[in-house]
């Protein structure tokens, strides 16, 4: 497979994979617009289930993506099996690389796509959660430091 073929299909790998992800932020943000009522006052077990929850469906598109890269590659005929092409997109996506499956010539720009698209999403997912967390903690903090002593 050329250079010019690998940029361009990993190009469009990794486009999907954005999409993916903002679009899963996106969704995240309008339920949790949907549920601020319940934010705006409240108890520790709201917190931690929202933060839950948000951590889950990113990791939950993390999985997808990994899945999408794993699928490509093996229906490319880059690695064989099932296995191989998870466990090389796993280590791919993020960026640990310990280079016991590699990919063949033909297919070695694929590998560094998939690799941008791993540095991408958990940038993106990391300010994602660096915006949110500050909102619902400072909430909940700020109601608790309202409450009146004993109480």
């Amino acid at each position: 497979m050329s250079v010019l073929v690998q940029i361009s299909l990993g190009s469009l790998l990794l486009i999907l994979c954005l999409l993916i992800h903002i679009g899963t932020q996106v969704w995240l943000v309008r339920r949790l617009r949907v549920h601020r009522s319940t934010l705006e006052h409240p108890s520790g077990r709201v917190v931690f289930l929202a933060c839950s929850m948000v951590v889950a469906v990113l990791l939950f598109s993390h999985t997808v993506h990994l899945y999408i890269w794993a699928l490509s590659l093996w229906l490319l005929g880059a690695l064989p099996g099932h296995e191989e092409p998870i466990y090389f997109s796993l280590v791919t996506y993020t960026t640990v690389g310990y280079g016991d499956v590699t990919l063949g010539p033909a297919f070695r720009v694929l590998g560094a796509m998939a690799s941008v698209t791993g540095i991408l999403c958990f940038g993106l997912t990391t300010a994602f959660l660096v915006g949110l967390f500050p909102r619902i903690i400072v909430v909940s903090n700020a109601d608790e430091d309202t409450k009146p002593p004993g109480t």
